[in-house]
């Protein structure tokens, strides 16, 4: 019997969505079991709020130095937190938003992450993998950076639309790409998300998995940035359309047709076709692979000919709609016998028909 030919080469993140559901399980329970025996080092929702013991003998690095905790830092702190629920409308003005929706648009995490997580994003997470979907919570996993000690990280993003495209009437197609145009809320399972983002994420409402109430008043004091490169480049593929739309549909299909929100594994088949076309439509990308916010995104379109000739052309239009309006008379005026002829005869010259002459001249006139 012949040999069986060899298929291609699968990616070395590719393995079946079982084993990687039993890896990120293990690694949010251990999350969470940490945090749990941390308890006394953690200045919590409680201490916040005026419990805390100068005696505890915290320490913060709010200022750029490493000193303990005083009164006027819980002010502070306080401070940067209402800061970050009014921007995400759970507060208003000095007061909190009862029942305000959570979630935030996956473009609105580009936007508000800072610099330096970006460029990381960019430079060393080079792949996004779908592994299963539960009820509209995507388990995704991305490669680690070369640094790293782990080969992958685990990201967990809720569709907060899911439920309602389901019946919502519009094609799968359609509707979902208004999920992932929607709110979500998400998780990761690395460090810079733990100390650094989660605690923003809870306060802010768009937390997924395990909430936080320890202030990282050591790693983040002034709470800047909002997601680990992990998660941003996560939100940069939902937000690039192609490859997660039709992965997305197939996330309406198989709701629609089973009406369950029982956990749909992707295969190893599918994983490595979601990359191969991945790869595919980062090289048609027009404008790389660099993620950018939408303020970068704009100056990038406008420093680009085709933009400025545009542009140039719909001042020449509007300045031509302003003379036509101020100047009727002269402007507008019909063309003149002279006028007819010279067209006629130069239609004549390049093979015109009759009836398209007239046609030309019909539309002269009414112009």
């Amino acid at each position: 019997m012949a040999a069986k030919k060899p298929g291609k080469p699968r990616d070395p993140l590719v393995v079946a969505a079982s084993k990687l559901t039993a890896e990120a399980r293990r690694k949010f329970e251990a999350d969470r079991a940490k945090r749990i025996g941390d308890q006394s080092a953690i200045l919590s929702a409680d201490d916040m709020a005026g419990l805390y013991d100068p005696k505890r003998g915290l320490f913060t690095t709010l200022g750029g130095e490493f000193r303990p905790l005083t009164h006027d830092d819980l002010i502070a702190f306080r401070a940067a937190v209402h800061d970050i629920q009014r921007r995400h409308g759970q507060r208003k003005g000095n007061v909190p938003v009862s029942g305000a929706g959570g979630g935030i648009l996956a473009k609105q995490v580009i936007n508000l992450s800072s610099p330096d997580d970006r460029g990381r994003a960019t430079r060393e997470i080079t792949m996004v993998i779908p592994v299963s979907n539960r009820g509209g919570v995507v388990h995704i996993q991305t490669n680690a950076s070369a640094k790293s000690n782990v080969a992958r990280h685990h990201v967990m993003v809720q569709f907060l639309d899911y439920d309602k495209v389901l019946a919502d009437g519009n094609n799968t197609l359609e509707a979902a790409k208004r999920m992932l145009a929607g709110k979500l809320k998400f998780d990761c399972d690395c460090g810079r998300h733990t100390f650094w983002y989660r605690y923003i994420a809870s306060i802010g409402s768009f937390n997924y998995g395990r909430p936080e109430d320890g202030f990282p008043r050591v790693r983040n004091p002034k709470l800047t940035g909002i997601a680990c490169k992990h998660v941003i480049r996560v939100m940069a593929t939902i937000n690039a359309g192609s490859t997660f739309n039709l992965f997305a549909k197939r996330m309406i299909e198989t709701g629609r047709r089973t009406l369950s929100n029982k956990q749909t594994p992707v295969t190893v088949a599918e994983q490595q076709a979601f990359i191969e076309q991945a790869l595919k439509d980062a090289k048609k990308a027009k404008r790389g692979n660099v993620i950018r916010t939408s303020d970068e995104r704009a100056a990038q379109r406008k420093a680009q000919p085709s933009y400025q000739r545009q542009q140039e052309a719909r001042k020449v239009k509007a300045a031509n709609d302003r003379l036509r309006t101020s100047k009727a008379a002269q402007v507008n005026r019909k063309a003149s016998s002279v006028q007819h002829q010279a067209l006629s005869a130069a239609m004549k010259a390049q093979g015109y028909s009759a009836k398209q002459i007239a046609a030309a001249l019909g539309a002269v006139d009414k112009a």
